[in-house]
């Protein structure tokens, strides 16, 4: 586009105005600044554009004049339009800096004129003019395209190729056709896939016509790595690429690698420089279904495990595979060309957030399979691609505790048909004892409720004999039933129908003002909060989860691997055994 260029003076007012508004919104906008201009129809206050800065003070301030013969000479009643401008500024605003903008250069005493407009405030004054403008116009040069497009759309018809203004939205996809079509002519071996992102960055790739590509027409490329002390970490990666393939994305800068050189065919070969190299993996076998087989010493399997390649790639002494198994566990193994010898390195790691805690489970007891093998093999197709033999190092059996928690959450899975994803953020206590006291109540047991230690009753004005002895009770056998009881769980809801909440020495707080209010008419709306006397817990189950109609369920402990259970349940356990026919 260098062949067109903007001719300040030749514009009238609003091409002038539009163009030097883009350019000061460029050169103004950033750093915590913005450039803005301002609509005139409803009062500009003295703004043509205006710079704010992240306060939203107006910090300069820009009039622009198209007055392409100045405002000197004949011209000289020009000032005073300038001079309303420039006073419509300070009036309204209080910025430090006020500069007019104009389409040709100032003369000097056009310059001492606008130099003087500040008189004796504290603040700046200056003109803009045609060098400048060209200036910034340059230092913005791709505003050139824009504002030219209507004369380069011109242009390109008269050479009978409109499209290549890419004026219109079809345009791009007739001229990359042509592009192709070029290419394709290059070589009958080779094509190149290339994109331009948002950005202008480009992507070229070389892709063979057909398999014997590299026969018919022999390329290369030569590059010289430079690595120091400062770029180790990258010259192992690049060693092991070299040995055993690109497994993963690495970028070498320019200083390590500086160029590339190419040879082969006339349209291939050169120098080229790199500013950055990256090596990017094939996705060659992605997809692949392959299990994780571990065999006793015997050979026999003792358990396996499904996933699927996410990544294969070759070198010069063999191969890195990448796998993904279910339940998050992902399996790193770089092996030898030599049958005969172990991989050289196997790295698991394990990432369960946002997997299905049934796929979690199914990993964990796998893991805990793997610890008993003597040897762990890849499996793909019916056929052993890597093994090793495992020896007496670190072992894998999973904790416990997460063993526990999720069986109880695919307990609660099957009974209530939902579904929980293990979360991200790690477990809580919290968390693991909600999900053991309703894996309990649906069993059919009479469970202690985590993290509660009262219960509130609104009442509703209304009473009798019964709840006002309940009201100034000591100690009195509370049961409330719900129909529907609803718990959150790993940002799942879970929802109990008819659940009985039940404490054996329930004692209401402030019961005698109550009793008090009901009596004297006031009680609507009252919240009566009810506390184990004993320091009982407070207990759940569901009736319909009752295998002795018409009685109590067993008291159920939680059993969380290393989480104490409710202080008071020793003690409502003797009392509950000493009371055994206790009815509802």
């Amino acid at each position: 586009m260098a062949e067109f260029e903007i001719r300040f003076d030749k514009l009238d007012q609003p091409q002038f105005d539009r163009v030097v508004e883009a350019v000061l919104i460029e050169e103004f906008t950033g750093n915590g600044f913005r450039a803005q201009p301002l609509d005139g129809r409803g009062g500009d206050g003295g703004i043509d554009v205006g710079v704010w800065d992240m306060s939203k003070h107006v910090v300069r301030i820009f009039q622009l004049k198209c007055f392409p013969e100045g405002f000197s000479g004949m011209w000289r009643p020009r000032r005073k339009q300038v001079q309303v401008s420039f006073d419509s500024a300070m009036k309204n605003h209080h910025s430090k800096h006020w500069t007019l903008v104009i389409p040709g250069n100032p003369s000097r005493e056009e310059r001492e004129f606008v130099l003087g407009l500040r008189g004796d405030r504290d603040m700046q004054t200056d003109i803009i003019g045609r060098a400048e403008l060209d200036n910034l116009l340059g230092k913005h040069s791709h505003l050139l395209e824009v504002f030219a497009s209507d004369r380069v759309l011109r242009f390109a018809q008269a050479l009978g190729k409109p499209e290549e203004a890419l004026a219109h939205s079809d345009d791009l996809g007739v001229v990359l056709d042509r592009v192709h079509g070029r290419l394709r002519a290059q070589s009958p071996h080779w094509g190149w896939a290339f994109s331009v992102d948002a950005h202008g960055n480009q992507m070229h790739q070389l892709v063979p016509r057909h398999p014997d590509a590299h026969i018919a027409e022999p390329l290369a490329m030569e590059m010289t790595a430079t690595f120091t002390k400062d770029t180790e970490d990258l010259r192992e990666q690049f060693d092991r690429a070299m040995r055993f393939g690109v497994a993963e994305t690495i970028v070498l800068p320019h200083d390590v690698v500086p160029s590339i050189s190419r040879s082969g065919a006339d349209w291939f070969a050169g120098e080229k420089p790199v500013e950055e190299l990256h090596l990017v993996p094939l996705d060659a076998g992605a997809g692949t279904p392959v299990s994780l087989v571990a065999q006793d010493s015997e050979g026999v399997q003792i358990g396996s495990i499904a996933g699927t390649v996410k990544r294969f790639a070759r070198g010069a002494e063999g191969g890195q595979l990448i796998v993904d198994f279910i339940g998050g566990l992902v399996a790193h193994w770089i092996v030898p060309t030599d049958t005969d010898a172990p991989p050289q390195d196997v790295t698991f790691t394990t990432s369960n957030g946002g997997v299905p805690v049934r796929e979690v489970r199914r990993l964990t007891r796998f893991m805990g399979q793997f610890d008993s093998a003597h040897r762990v093999a890849i499996r793909v197709k019916g056929h052993d691609f890597a093994a090793f033999t495992l020896g007496g190092g670190d072992r894998h059996e999973p904790d416990p505790a997460l063993l526990a928690f999720v069986d109880d959450l695919v307990f609660i899975e099957d009974e209530l048909d939902v579904q929980f994803l293990f979360p991200r953020e790690g477990v809580s206590t919290a968390d693991r004892r909600w999900a053991a006291a309703l894996r309990e109540v649906l069993k059919g047991s009479l469970a202690p409720m985590p993290n509660v230690d009262g219960y509130n009753m609104t009442l509703d004005g209304g009473y009798d004999d019964a709840l006002l002895a309940g009201l100034r009770a000591d100690g009195m056998r509370l049961f409330r039933r719900l129909p529907q009881f609803t718990r959150e769980l790993l940002g799942v809801d879970v929802v109990l129908r008819d659940l009985v909440i039940h404490q054996h020495e329930a004692v209401v707080e402030d019961g005698e003002a109550h009793v008090a209010a009901l009596q004297a008419g006031s009680g609507a709306g009252r919240v009566a909060h009810a506390v184990s006397s004993k320091k009982y817990p407070w207990l759940m189950y569901k009736p319909d989860r009752l295998k002795n109609k018409g009685h109590l369920p067993p008291l159920a402990d939680l059993a969380v691997p290393g989480v104490p259970e409710h202080t008071g349940m020793s003690a409502l356990r003797n009392r509950l055994e000493a009371d055994a026919q206790l009815v509802r």
